[in-house]
């Protein structure tokens, strides 16, 4: 499984900085984070990216994330649609397999079935977008309680009934621990379905308390990785692992902070470190 970091870890980080400090660390691919890429568009466009990319020897795994995609109205579907091709333009233009989309918030009134029938519909929809790219759709549940999508049996439902093969699954650790979703649950999905999991750690308390900035190195909460892992190779899964950390201090520190996650996922990984590119 090979290891890539997520432009989430270091959002305010110039991308260049952190694409050298990521093949210096030893990752073999990047999940590039959108609100950065687009602002950097605006200045370079994407030749300058994937030249990047390319003279730091690093794959770009994902482009991540399109939020807030279900119980849109129609302007703000409208909207998303839009982002989710100009996404899949990129992505096709930069290598990258995958763009991560996200659910957005179950309105008040809006049960479990009503939550199902517009993951369907929404989702169904964008991963038909993104055929004509030749990039998958990967549908990241959110485990928060005011999410629409908040599990991956939920997502994997989803993907089961929508039966399009550009679309699959981010499984989030984090967000699994949020949801209160299981290990065993990922015997539940198919192996094609999984293109991305996103790896952190969570810590121990009260999970409705808990958001993005508490996110752990891997190794460093309550999370069982390992046995997520383990159920994810038994899948037989072709799947990238993420680290998704946000850096805790200022940029000056972004550097060491991106090589040890890379130590502590490569530990959880049971993968012995490979030296950096520079």
């Amino acid at each position: 499984m090979r290891l890539a970091l997520s432009g989430a870890c270091a959002p305010d980080w110039p991308l260049d900085e952190e694409l050298a400090a990521a093949a210096s660390a030893g990752y073999e691919a990047v999940e590039l984070w959108l609100p950065k890429l687009w602002a950097g568009l605006e200045r370079t466009g994407p030749e300058a990216v994937a030249t990047l990319l390319k003279r730091r020897r690093l794959a770009a795994a994902a482009l991540a994330p399109i939020a807030g995609a279900t119980f849109r109205d129609r302007a703000g579907l409208e909207a998303v649609t839009a982002a989710v091709h100009g996404a899949a333009a990129l992505a096709r233009g930069l290598a990258a397999p995958w763009v991560v989309v996200q659910p957005g918030e179950r309105p008040d009134g809006a049960d479990e079935r009503d939550a199902f029938r517009e993951a369907r519909h929404t989702f169904g929809q964008l991963a038909l977008a993104v055929e004509r790219y030749d990039v998958g759709l990967a549908i990241m549940p959110i485990g928060h309680a005011w999410s629409s999508l908040r599990t991956i049996r939920e997502a994997g439902d989803v993907i089961e009934t929508v039966g399009r093969r550009s679309l699959g699954l981010a499984l989030d650790t984090f967000h699994m621990h949020l949801a209160g979703s299981r290990p065993e649950d990922v015997g539940r999905l198919r192996a094609r379905w999984i293109g991305l999991v996103r790896l952190a750690d969570a810590p121990a308390g009260d999970v409705e308390t808990l958001r993005d900035h508490h996110r752990l190195p891997p190794g460093d909460g309550v999370i069982p990785l390992g046995d997520i892992l383990a159920r994810v190779r038994a899948l037989g899964a072709d799947a990238t692992a993420v680290v998704a950390c946000p850096l805790p201090g200022g940029p000056s520190e972004a550097a060491g902070w991106v090589t040890r996650l890379r130590e502590r996922a490569t530990a959880v990984l049971g993968a012995p470190a490979t030296a950096g590119r520079h």
